[in-house]
């Protein structure tokens, strides 16, 4: 559930979209904005430059240090922040630089209004679900890869177009076989992502749940599920398969082998997002989703 905090701000990490000079350039203008109000700034190499007001911090550094982390980008940006959420890391605001924004606290033209509320304490923090994926691999289920995500986790194939055949369970019993594009594992707050894309249901944020969505399945009977969010759920890679890849939040990439179990249950870090709207949620399903809209 959401909860509420007040206090004062004294550092703020501020992410910018890579490669970006008109964003880079606007941070730099936020830090001055920032430090003209006693707060702190800890700055990525990418646009810090020669600004004697703040210090040079990776992001993972950032969300470690700060008492906030502000990401100037899109929700890639954002979830690129927020995924390196660890015990005790920086909440996270978004402002919306990029094309869609539905993660993120508002667009670039109310920039000062938003963090004005914030370093007046009036928002609140939302934990938000983070899922860890594991690959196990051969008969010995070596951990070959141990990662986490904020969306979700995909599981497709890669260069060659034929189908693949996959298999899930949940807590080692059978949920059910697939032959198509491959399967999603998202929580909640992916549920607006690639998974909704993919024909999967619109889940609150806040919800403790796990989905399983399929991706151009091969039968008319393959459905997504949505599951507790206590459940492991593990995808088996059929072993002749020779074309699948695992994606974490579209960020990460990793080749697949056949026979490798992808293992994917609820992290033991979460990350948090700051909102200063209470329907925030709601409000991006109309205004960004067009959600239910009739005609024009």
């Amino acid at each position: 559930m959401p909860r509420s905090k007040k206090g004062r701000i004294r550092t703020v990490g501020i992410v910018v979209r890579p490669d970006d000079a008109a964003v880079a350039a606007r941070a730099r203008r936020l830090a001055k904005w920032l430090a003209g109000r006693k707060v702190k700034v800890l700055a990525q190499d990418e646009w810090a430059g020669r600004n004697d007001d703040v210090s040079v911090r990776s992001r993972k550094e950032m969300m470690a240090q700060a008492d906030f982390v502000i990401v100037l980008g899109g929700d890639g940006s954002l979830i690129g922040t927020a995924r390196l959420s660890g015990r005790g890391s920086a909440p996270v605001i978004g402002i919306n630089l990029g094309e869609l924004g539905f993660l993120t606290e508002s667009d670039h033209g109310n920039l000062h209004r938003a963090l004005e509320k914030v370093l007046d304490g009036n928002y609140e923090l939302q934990d938000r679900t983070m899922i860890g994926v594991s690959v196990l691999r051969g008969k010995s289920k070596k951990r070959v890869v141990a990662s986490q995500a904020l969306n979700d986790a995909v599981v497709t194939r890669g260069t060659f177009s034929r189908p693949l055949r996959l298999s899930a369970t949940v807590d080692g019993d059978e949920l059910a076989s697939y032959i198509g594009d491959g399967l999603i594992v998202a929580t909640p707050t992916g549920s607006t992502a690639y998974s909704l894309s993919a024909g999967g249901p619109v889940v609150e944020p806040t919800v403790s749940a796990i989905l399983v969505t399929p991706i151009s399945a091969h039968t008319l009977t393959s459905r997504p599920a949505v599951l507790s969010d206590k459940r492991v759920v593990a995808v088996h890679i059929e072993p002749t398969c020779d074309d699948a890849v695992l994606t974490l939040d579209g960020q990460e990439w990793f080749e697949l082998q056949g026979g490798d179990v992808v293992e994917i249950k609820k992290a033991s870090n979460r990350a948090t997002i700051v909102t200063t709207k209470p329907n925030g949620f709601f409000d991006a399903l109309h205004e960004k989703l067009h959600w239910n809209a009739r005609g024009r």
